[in-house]
């Protein structure tokens, strides 16, 4: 059991991986620099957070990275690789689908934070009112996808709408030196700065958020569920799965979902099982729909 959590970032790290080399295989550099980029910018922010003293992470018993553990970032890549990669396959326009990654990642939030407080995997300094976990954690990750998708997907095609946002698939097509140059350079420091505004200007304009008592941080974790939740059903049938492959990235979070449920169950963690079982109700129907083979003369 003290291992299972360290074990899970690596494990879901491989999965995407997996997914990456296989499913980008028409630019498999672009889909390496993507995780490549995500492992910077996750590490990065880790990093600030701890070395500003919001919070710590015990040292994990394979390999760390100063004051993060490697697994840590590991897991972050799987999981906002495969939340990205999920929402892409909805088919939904730019700003509904930068903000449904946001909606299924802080989903997986409202629940996993909680008990990984418990557990000590990471550790706050000054807890919150909602399970010790303060508002301004959630506040943090409502932009944290947000502004990564809009710095990588960002391009400039002139015209009347000279700016446009990316998918993935769009990013991959665009086999070019120059868009890999920019994902090395541009990328991760630009959306780690871009995070870094968004969160100075929340708290010079509207500083109660970060001090939100339980029963509003309630009502956000049940409005952030149900929108997500309400996403997936909306565009079921463009989740079923084309591939096996489409599976990867649903296994991903239905598991970290799943691993966290389980320690709160093993605990005897009542309240904690509940609410970490309900945040991923998005994740469990995302599992279940990608399990299923694409509706005949679909389209999709």
């Amino acid at each position: 059991m003290e291992y299972l959590p360290t074990l899970v970032g690596y494990i879901l790290f491989l999965l995407a991986l997996l997914h990456a080399l296989l499913d980008g295989h028409a630019n498999r550099t672009q889909r390496m620099l993507l995780l490549l980029t995500l492992f910077i910018y996750g590490t990065l922010l880790e990093a600030s957070g701890v070395n500003s003293g919001l919070y710590r992470y015990p040292r994990e018993p394979f390999v760390n990275m100063g004051v993060v553990p490697l697994s840590v970032s590991l897991a972050w890549v799987g999981i906002i690789y495969s939340v990205i990669l999920i929402v892409d396959r909805l088919r939904l326009g730019s700003g509904l689908r930068i903000l449904t990654v946001t909606l299924i990642a802080l989903s997986l939030d409202w629940g996993m934070d909680p008990v990984a407080t418990r557990f000590g995997i990471w550790v706050w300094r000054d807890s919150g009112a909602y399970f010790g976990i303060p508002s301004f954690n959630m506040v943090g990750w409502f932009f944290i996808p947000i502004s990564y998708l809009l710095v990588y997907g960002f391009a400039w095609k002139g015209g009347r709408q000279p700016i446009s946002f990316l998918t993935i698939a769009e990013v991959d097509g665009n086999n070019s030196w120059q868009r890999k140059l920019y994902t090395i350079i541009v990328v991760a420091p630009l959306s780690l700065a871009l995070t870094a505004a968004c969160s100075a200007a929340i708290v010079a304009a509207a500083p109660g958020l970060l001090k939100l008592s339980l029963e509003i941080m309630s009502a956000w974790a049940v409005v952030t569920v149900l929108a997500a939740t309400g996403i997936v059903i909306w565009r079921r049938d463009y989740l079923r799965r084309k591939s096996w492959l489409d599976i990867i990235p649903a296994l991903v979070l239905a598991w970290i979902a799943a691993n966290y449920t389980f320690l709160a169950l093993t605990d005897g963690l009542g309240i904690l099982f509940f609410v970490m079982f309900l945040s991923a109700t998005p994740l469990w129907f995302i599992l279940a729909i990608s399990l299923l083979p694409p509706k005949k003369n679909s389209g999709f």
